[in-house]
């Protein structure tokens, strides 16, 4: 059984591996500075910082932050007409914001990353060209919050450092403000991923207690778990911080499954794509080599952090989607998958993940369609790959109940279906079940399914069955018989199109296995 201790061990453990990769050129800070009777140190126009609760709260160490000097945190500045060399900026350097020459129309984007990395890396890099490049956006400043000089081990004193990196990015903020002669902050989007995520919380907090300004907006990408969890709400990301806060949590589960992001529900819209724990593509792609004794540094990053970092691939994506990214508000996952939540409407939101969701969000709160104390959670489905955007069909399956059915009997197997638009543009093959079924006739099935958008709803659907046999399961056993399955209809719902459309076999004929059969609408007349 694994407790905090073991926990904190595995995640001390990582980070050790990593630290190996990251040590290079890097300051690596001692783990306490005085004895522990001090329980408050101040630096300066930053302020006072405490270690006394609730800084104790669910958390094995407790540090003070490291002296700003010793960070040397920056601030590179982009628009479109310097994406290549930025603008440094300094926390409370008002000289050179004023020199910079940025547009006061705005928007303005702050962006940070979490523990072990820096302003440098490529993710942050395609996040801002898709940022600077999407339509409207020509006055857009972005900025990178880079701390690299604080987001290394141990991992509770780069806790403890981005407290006071979010006062100093709170008065780069507040100078921003002045400089510039801003009537408010409300296009002030900050995007931070892990431990950056709270970042952002502690700069829109300080913004509030210091300027008593109030940030636009933050979205936290998968926030970081481990010091965070079951903490009071000063402590961690929460949606008092900003107007809006929406967070994408993507590898929220307990650290011991190597989960680094949090399950709570933290902001105004909180979006759980496939559950919001693990993601497709990630297993099979980040599995270590098992015919390798030797666990490389890159492995285990690979292995522990693929799931974590695709909630910023997933928001990059969503600043220009291949389709509407759409997520659909539920009880539960499980109820989601099981579609019961199918229909856009007052008991089900449906709000795009990402990037474009505040503005829904903006419409619903306008209508007085939701209340901004509380938390929406809503789910979808991606793919293992990019592009990830999917759109959602809810799908209704029977199987025959005729004579042909009942005498056929019950059949263990899989069905996939493949949807073809009017341009006879084809869908990805999606599966209904990972793992074989067991189908008897008259069954009636429910799944919400996620494809690749051909642009238009179908038309018409081929349905394949795949049947193994399994020498334990005598259910499976075909011997005199063909290895079909006797479908009557199937109905897909579209959320994304809000369309609807009802399928049957030619004939009443069944679905062999490995032979694909085409169903049609028209085809359902023969269904009785």
């Amino acid at each position: 059984m694994y407790n905090k201790t073991s926990a904190t061990l595995m995640l001390q453990t990582i980070m050790v591996l990593m630290d190996k990769q990251n040590s290079t050129g890097v300051t690596n800070f001692p783990g306490t500075f005085t004895d522990d009777a001090e329980l408050e140190r101040c630096y300066g126009a930053y302020g006072c910082f405490s270690k006394a609760y609730p800084w104790t709260e669910n958390r094995p160490d407790n540090y003070f932050p490291v002296p700003p000097e010793a960070m040397a945190v920056r601030y590179p500045a982009f628009t479109r007409r310097n994406r290549k060399i930025p603008v440094l900026f300094e926390a409370d350097n008002k000289e050179k914001i004023a020199n910079a020459n940025l547009d006061p129309r705005g928007p303005f984007y702050f962006i940070s990353h979490g523990f072990l990395e820096g302003g440098h890396k490529l993710w942050i890099q395609n996040m801002a060209d898709a940022l600077l490049n999407l339509q409207g956006n020509e006055a857009a400043t972005v900025i990178v919050v880079d701390w690299r000089g604080g987001s290394q081990p141990p991992y509770g004193q780069a806790v403890a450092n981005i407290r006071l990196i979010g006062v100093m990015t709170a008065h780069l903020i507040h100078n921003i403000y002045e400089v510039l002669g801003l009537q408010h902050i409300d296009n002030f989007h900050f995007i931070g991923h892990s431990l950056g995520a709270h970042l952002g919380g502690y700069c829109g907090h300080a913004l509030q207690k210091r300027f008593y300004l109030k940030l636009g907006r933050i979205t936290g990408l998968d926030p970081a778990a481990p010091y965070f969890t079951k903490t009071v709400t000063l402590v961690r990301l929460d949606r008092s911080d900003a107007k809006y806060v929406d967070i994408i949590h993507s590898n929220a589960m307990p650290l011991y499954f190597s989960g680094f992001g949090i399950t709570e529900p933290i902001g105004h819209v909180d979006f759980y794509p496939n559950g919001g724990s693990t993601q497709p593509g990630c297993k099979q792609a980040s599995s270590p080599n098992g015919g390798s004794n030797d666990l490389s540094y890159q492995q285990v990053v690979k292995y522990v952090g693929c799931n974590h970092e695709r909630s910023y691939e997933y928001f990059i994506e969503s600043v220009a989607p291949s389709c509407p990214f759409m997520a659909v508000q539920c009880e539960s996952y499980d109820a989601f998958l099981a579609g019961n939540c199918t229909s856009c409407d007052k008991h089900h939101y449906c709000i795009p993940m990402g990037y474009h969701s505040y503005n829904i969000y903006k419409r619903l709160q306008m209508g007085g369609l939701v209340d901004t104390n509380s938390n929406i959670a809503l789910y979808a489905l991606t793919g293992n790959n990019k592009p990830y955007c999917r759109v959602h069909y809810e799908v209704v399956m029977k199987v025959a109940n005729t004579t042909a059915s009942i005498t056929h009997g019950p059949e263990s197997g899989k069905l996939s279906i493949t949807l073809v638009d009017r341009n006879n543009n084809k869908s990805d093959h999606m599966f209904l079940d990972e793992e074989q079924k067991f189908y008897k006739p008259g069954t009636i099935e429910t799944k919400m399914v996620a494809v690749k958008d051909t642009g238009h709803p179908p038309i018409f659907v081929i349905v394949e069955w795949k049947y193994e046999t399994n020498l334990f399961n005598p259910m499976t056993w075909r011997l005199l018989k063909s290895p079909s399955i006797y479908v009557e209809y199937m109905k897909l719902s579209s959320i994304e199109y809000n369309t609807d459309i009802t399928v049957c076999p030619k004939r009443n004929k069944p679905v062999v296995a490995n032979l694909p059969t085409i169903m049609k609408p028209k085809y359902c007349k023969f269904t009785k």
